[in-house]
């Protein structure tokens, strides 16, 4: 049985620790209050490449930090914003009591992806990772899935839980995957595929997939 998952704002809460490191930043710097949103709004849920969205954070009022220094700041601090989710950590605890493998595929940089998943104490959890960065290959594209899968010594057949439904929730489904999309307070707008699963959290995604195999009849059971 195999799980896969996304990491940001599915097994971590990114856009809480994007703001943190902003209050970082500005009490670092002595910036308003007004400029935490503004850098928040100009992370853009981390859609902006991070030498732009630092560029647009130093062109900010009041900052003191050159570019450079900027960006070494950002690369010594902002994984120490991250904090361990007790939702994830059972989630991941209990489809590993079940004896699921556990995979998690993102798009982000490898370096970053092994620094968070130390930060917040998912890294014992996990089988295999594959980050879009060192594969070379990026969701939605279905051979990440694929590669994922062989990393965790299984055949592609099982879930993927995630919060983006084109690369999360689309790339698994045509990939052959059964999905969990974590919602946020959104609704679901994809009209290229559905998910099977809607949820307001991971352990309620591992909840609902652990339930179903657990109470599968074994064929091999004597009648």
């Amino acid at each position: 049985m195999l799980a896969l998952f996304d990491l940001d704002n599915t097994l971590v809460d990114r856009s809480a620790a994007m703001r943190r490191w902003a209050q970082l930043l500005a009490r670092h710097e002595g910036l308003s209050e007004s400029a935490v949103e503004a850098i928040v709004d100009a992370d853009g849920e981390g859609e902006m490449p991070r030498r732009e969205f630092l560029a647009v954070v130093q062109a900010l009022p009041g900052m003191r930090m050159s570019l450079k220094e900027l960006q070494d700041w950002y690369m010594a601090n902002y994984a120490s914003c991250y904090l361990p989710d007790a939702n994830s950590i059972h989630a991941l605890t209990l489809l590993r009591d079940a004896r699921w493998r556990i995979g998690v595929v993102t798009n982000g940089s490898k370096v970053r992806t092994a620094e968070k998943l130390a930060r917040v104490g998912l890294e014992p959890l996990i089988d295999a990772l594959c980050v879009a960065e060192e594969f070379g290959i990026r969701k939605p594209d279905r051979r990440i899935f694929v590669e994922v899968a062989r990393r965790c010594g299984v055949a592609l057949d099982g879930w993927m839980i995630g919060d983006a439904p084109v690369e999360d929730i689309c790339g698994a489904v045509r990939a052959g995957l059964r999905t969990a999309w974590v919602r946020r307070g959104r609704r679901w707008n994809e009209h290229s595929c559905r998910p099977d699963l809607e949820v307001d959290s991971v352990l309620e995604a591992a909840i609902a997939i652990v339930r179903p195999a657990r109470s599968a009849p074994d064929p091999h059971r004597l009648q």
